[in-house]
């Protein structure tokens, strides 16, 4: 059985990458692997929108490369890498010296930006993007439609399509019973204004203008540069922080229908709606990113992105026709209980060692 060694952010804090980083970590030592990690997550690393920018801060990830002489000793090379052009090069220590000891070396993409950046790059900066990425043997992208960010650098018959899971945790010893006798909606994910949180705010105010009124509960970290409307303004919310474990769980058996109206421009497949559909959750979401391989109109209502109106507009549908939508939160949890599972994720990255 070949020796792997993980490369990338594990937690804490929790994110989707650390997450995903863990799980394959603690999957493959159970499956009789040799495993080891290098840590590229710092203490000092904020949940923010200064991605790709420099600073001296960022040079405390030096400190990890004291730890690459651990790729001399295993055969499999997995890598989380960044997907800024300062995100690759950070790991490129890694991918060299992986490259020079014929290490089988496996990216694992979780955006959709990377060929974004990659076309906005010029000169000697696009020239070495390229040749570090180039360098890997595998990719491994979160759904079909991410598979352009890896092709200008690896073969496509060595790009596969692997999406998020839901934690064996959250669904351990549960029975999901659910209350549809009104729409209860949450919101789940870091308060990044790009992930759609002001304009839902917003959106919510005036539904209740108009007398509308939703439960709501919204969970996730606030951010220095996003200033938020005043929870206070919209009736029956509650703002509930960061959540994990149980808080987490009762948070997806309490709610009913998931919103979020993402434009982020480093969104890969949100692992939060793929947890919510396993609880038996509707969704409200936008086309962007890998989300439409994992949503549809069969079992989502999509609004435009970045547009509050949109969203105002699909909400009191959805008000006005809930009756219709409960059945098909119902179906979202077989079929994410089906399909995304941690012994899945794993298998099928197993496949690639």
């Amino acid at each position: 059985m070949r020796k792997t060694l993980i490369i990338g952010q594990f937690p804490y804090p929790i994110k989707g990458i650390s997450l995903s980083n863990i799980t394959l970590y603690k999957g493959l030592i159970k499956k009789g692997y040799k495993v080891d990690y290098i840590n590229t997550e710092s203490k000092n690393d904020r949940i923010g929108t200064d991605f790709g920018s420099f600073s001296f801060e960022k040079l405390s990830f030096i400190k990890h490369y004291f730890l690459s002489y651990k790729i001399i000793f295993y055969q499999n090379i997995y890598i989380t890498i960044g997907i800024t052009f300062f995100g690759v090069l950070k790991y490129a220590p890694f991918i060299i010296l992986s490259w020079l000891f014929n290490k089988n070396l496996i990216v694992h993409l979780h955006s959709n930006y990377l060929i974004t950046e990659y076309q906005n790059l010029n000169g000697i900066k696009k020239k070495t993007f390229e040749f570090l990425l180039k360098k890997f043997d595998k990719g491994i992208v979160l759904s079909e439609s991410l598979r352009p960010n890896l092709q200008p650098f690896i073969d496509n018959e060595n790009i596969f399509s692997i999406p998020n899971f839901v934690q064996d945790e959250l669904l351990k010893e549960i029975k999901i019973v659910k209350d549809y006798s009104e729409i209860k909606l949450f919101f789940l994910s870091n308060l990044l204004e790009e992930k759609g949180i002001n304009i839902l705010l917003n959106a919510l105010e005036r539904l209740q203008k108009e007398n509308i009124f939703f439960k709501v509960k919204i969970a996730g970290s606030m951010v220095p540069s996003n200033r938020l409307l005043d929870f206070g303004k919209v009736k029956n919310l509650e703002y509930i922080g960061v959540v994990e474990g149980i808080e987490k769980q009762n948070l997806l058996l309490w709610g009913n229908v998931f919103c979020l109206p993402t434009f982020f421009s480093m969104e890969g497949q949100p692992i939060s709606i793929i947890e919510a559909m396993a609880f038996d959750n509707f969704i409200v979401t936008t086309k962007h990113a890998g989300i439409p391989d994992i949503c549809s109109e069969e079992n989502a209502i999509f609004c435009e992105k970045n547009s509050e109106e949109d969203l105002y507009l699909k909400l009191k549908f959805l008000y006005n026709n809930w009756i219709n939508y409960i059945n098909l939160a119902k179906n979202n949890g077989v079929y994410a209980r089906e399909e995304f599972t941690e012994v899945k994720f794993i298998k099928r990255i197993e496949r690639l060692l």
